[in-house]
């Protein structure tokens, strides 16, 4: 036993199963992408899940310290932050968080695509297109997220789609599962 009280991988803190049949569940049929999003005119107040156009690279911290711009821009972006904190006093919390959306290619492998639209994988997110002329759809990659200010999402960003609740809880399982899986530090 290691001085922390545990040997081996520390264990995932939902219960793993019942998630892998809540994500299977509300994909299964297939029927969650007619109904990803909501179809008619969105309130204007921001949500968790909603996403936004909004031109930006992402940014990160190099090997050096140093902040630095990943060269692609993007043009659609998800909040991942919770709707209350993006409700409360502007200033408190300051910042809330936003993941890039990454189109998919037409000569993206059907193979990944099926893979990308059964969840199967922890650090990506499938997001069917909400427009026309996009028809491969998008993902999100959860190692990708990063703040931004509230005052430049409510200023400078443009509301385009809205998950349903269905989606929602998809994306929340999705975002739990990769967050809280076990860690694999044994490995």
């Amino acid at each position: 036993m290691n001085n922390l009280g545990c040997d081996g991988r520390w264990p995932p803190i939902y219960d793993f199963d019942g998630l892998g049949e809540e994500i299977k569940g509300l994909v299964s049929s297939k029927e969650i992408f007619n109904f990803f999003f909501f179809e008619r005119n969105l309130e204007p107040i921001l949500c968790q899940g909603d996403i936004l156009k909004f031109a930006g690279q992402f940014p990160f911290v190099d090997e050096l310290g140093n902040i630095k711009l990943l060269e692609e821009e993007y043009d659609y972006w998800m909040i991942l932050g919770n709707t209350c904190d993006l409700q409360r006093d502007i200033s408190s919390p300051h910042y809330s968080h936003i993941t890039p959306i990454i189109p998919l290619t037409t000569d993206t492998p059907g193979q990944i695509i099926s893979k990308l639209q059964s969840y199967s994988t922890y650090k990506k997110f499938y997001i069917p297109s909400w427009g026309g002329g996009m028809a491969q759809g998008f993902y999100i990659d959860f190692t990708l997220i990063c703040s931004i200010d509230k005052k430049c999402l409510s200023t400078f960003t443009e509301l385009v789609a809205r998950l349903t609740m269905k989606s929602w809880l998809l994306l929340h399982s999705c975002l739990v599962r990769y967050l809280a899986r076990d860690d694999g530090r044994h490995d």
